[in-house]
């Protein structure tokens, strides 16, 4: 019985060489941010933290490069494996506007995990978990609503 719970354990863990990835959320009045490089799918703002950053460091960094947003506060809401990346997803309150900060990259907001664009599948899940979370009940959907409220507020007052 312990040796096939010890199997179970080292199956369960993420493979040394998965890329480690911060993904945000950033609800703004007219849906979420989501962003793209020039010719590839639409997905969330992030990216991969480099060696010896916590993906939160990684997270602070990559919105303020890819969007020009400074993060005033976050909220860790769930890991989310796939093959190809291990994705800690933060709902972010950011401060500032949106924009370019590349050539040919792209800024969109998407209102439902099903809309009709050209989105990242991995992205289209996370969304999909993230409305799920929303509308659930519990500590983690009433501090996803909390935050919210503070985003507006913040808003108000900039």
């Amino acid at each position: 019985m312990q040796i096939v719970s010890e199997r179970h354990a080292r199956d369960t863990r993420l493979c040394p060489t998965l890329p480690r990835r911060a993904t945000a959320i950033i609800e703004l009045p007219d849906g979420v941010l989501m962003t793209a490089s020039a010719n590839s799918r639409f997905s969330l703002p992030g990216g991969v933290s480099q060696r010896g950053e916590l993906r939160s460091q990684a997270l602070i960094r990559q919105i303020r490069d890819q969007t020009g947003l400074r993060i005033n506060s976050m909220l860790y809401l769930f890991d989310h494996i796939t093959q190809h990346n291990a994705h800690k997803v933060y709902l972010v309150i950011a401060q500032g506007q949106p924009r370019l900060q590349e050539g040919g990259s792209r800024l969109t907001l998407v209102t439902s995990p099903d809309a009709d664009m050209d989105i990242h599948i991995e992205s289209r899940a996370i969304l999909r978990r993230y409305a799920k979370l929303r509308g659930e009940e519990g500590a983690k959907s009433e501090a996803v609503r909390a935050m919210l409220k503070l985003a507006r507020y913040i808003a108000k007052v900039e």
